[in-house]
């Protein structure tokens, strides 16, 4: 019970380093910079800390106006769209030293190790007559002491472009990992956010979800996704969107999947703050070792709220088709590996719900932040399938001008389907993730991080990581490091 409360306490401040990280990013300078020669980007802080209402009234700040992303698009909406008028880049590094208590993620417990990790990235905004594009990278790695964990690769990629046109809005968005571990709760570098995932914003109906822990081995997940506002009215729009997200493992025989996405909805803004929306999503869920699919007819009603630098709540629900089609691939499965066609081909079709929201609060130095999305999903390498239940909840604050902190929880539960013989019949995977995490400037663009973080996975039947099977896992890991952020760099 002890143990779990402390890794409930630790792992908390994974989920809220991305979200500091965020409005960080869209933050002013620093106040004691304000009497200094103009900036019209601001300077780095920490990736923990949080902004105050002062932070935008510096004339050389970025400018702040209201959100316009679509109710019904690909990205999730957000309280405020910070408008930069000069192209820029910033690099940054970040070194880490972790504890682990369970570093091959072992049912049986692998006992203490040790990690080094080692990150490279940049942030870049280009913005050029009607485009505004954003990219962020991090690459780099992490390095065990111990002889039978293996070395693991971090590399992930964001990237997002608007074209603006007289009554539309062309966008385009990519988000790629290739990590050595589950990507949800993922604290393999000491609590750090980790910019490329999530950094563009999609919604959980636009990735690959990867919500079960499957113990040490590369993975590669890339969600690729094109869009189309067209403005109706000014107060109505419709957006089309479509595109293809993968999921792939390397050296193991977790299962790789794809899904082919499409999804239309029309936006009425009804007052400043409030829009309705209504949306029909499509997907179809591929397998490249088994001879079956999934498709899903989704309807929704939607309604959002937005103050700018306040709140930003979106809520989405209704019902969702699946039909599970068994005997239906060919080779042309993701990964060119399918079973071949069949003879006897068989379907069936189940009624389900969906819901998808999330909202986030920041008030001063805090900010609240909380996703949840309940529907059919891919099944996260273990399942041919699953019906998802994810929700993820930060909580950050600025103690004070050198000090911040942040928690941050999540849980998933994935549940199989009724769709092949070769699946366990009614497994189950309940995980959770919870930490806290610790920021300290040293300078202008130096911070010392201290970070805890817990993972614990529960199954109903027994599941196997590596050479090991058991019904449980649970890990703690203990980090400290440095993060150097130079400040933003015009070009």
């Amino acid at each position: 019970m002890a143990s779990c409360c402390a890794g409930l306490l630790c792992a908390i401040v994974f989920l809220a380093a991305p979200v500091a990280h965020c409005q960080d990013s869209t933050a002013a300078a620093d106040p004691n910079q304000q009497n200094q020669s103009a900036q019209p980007i601001p300077a780095y802080q920490s990736p923990f800390s949080v902004g105050t209402d002062d932070q935008n009234t510096d004339e050389n700040s970025q400018a702040v106006q209201p959100d316009t992303r679509p109710l019904t698009g690909a990205q999730y909406i957000s309280m405020e769209n910070v408008s930069n008028q000069r192209s820029y880049w910033q690099p940054r590094v970040d070194v880490t030293g972790s504890a682990d208590s369970n570093p091959e993620e072992s049912p049986t417990n692998s006992g203490w190790g040790s990690w080094t990790s080692f990150l490279a990235g940049v942030d870049l905004h280009r913005k050029s007559g009607t485009s505004q594009m954003m990219l962020t990278y991090t690459g780099g790695g992490m390095y065990s002491n111990e002889s039978d964990v293996p070395n693991g690769t971090i590399q992930e990629l964001g990237v997002s472009d608007n074209i603006t046109f007289r009554r539309s809005v062309f966008s385009v968005f990519d988000q790629l990992s290739y990590l050595p571990q589950a990507s949800l709760g993922f604290g393999g570098v000491g609590g750090l956010p980790l910019t490329g995932i999530g950094s563009v914003g999609l919604g959980s109906g636009f990735t690959t979800g990867q919500s079960v822990l499957t113990g040490q081995g590369q993975n590669l997940a890339n969600s690729s996704i094109a869009q189309l506002e067209t403005f109706l009215t000014s107060r109505s729009s419709i957006t089309m969107t479509g595109g293809y997200s993968l999921l792939h493992f390397f050296g193991n025989d977790l299962v790789d999947s794809g899904d082919i996405i499409f999804q239309g909805g029309y936006n009425y803004q009804l007052t400043r703050h409030d829009t309705v929306a209504a949306l029909y999503n499509f997907s179809d869920f591929r397998y490249s070792s088994l001879s079956q699919s999934i498709y899903t007819h989704t309807i929704q009603g939607s309604y959002g709220r937005r103050v700018t630098g306040r709140l930003a709540f979106q809520i989405a629900a209704g019902p969702e088709v699946a039909i599970f089609n068994q005997g239906a691939l060919s080779s042309s499965a993701p990964g060119g590996t399918g079973a071949g066609s069949s003879a006897s081909n068989s379907s069936s079709t189940h009624l389900y719900w969906s819901l998808n929201s999330s909202v986030n609060y920041q008030y001063q130095r805090t900010a609240l932040g909380l996703n949840y999305s309940h529907g059919v999903g891919a099944g996260s390498g273990v399942l041919a399938g699953s019906l998802e239940d994810i929700v993820t909840g930060s909580w950050t604050r600025k103690m004070s001008r050198t000090f911040s902190s942040g928690l941050s929880a999540g849980y998933s539960r994935n549940s199989a389907l009724p769709i092949t013989s070769g699946q366990a019949s009614g497994q189950n995977y309940d995980y959770w993730f919870a930490g806290a995490t610790f920021a300290h400037p040293l300078s202008e663009t130096v911070a010392l991080n201290f970070s805890y973080q817990m993972q614990y996975q529960t199954s109903n039947q027994t599941f196997q990581i590596g050479n090991s099977s058991g019904t449980s896992v649970i890990r703690h890991l203990i980090s400290v490091g440095f993060s150097w952020h130079q400040r933003p760099l015009d070009f």
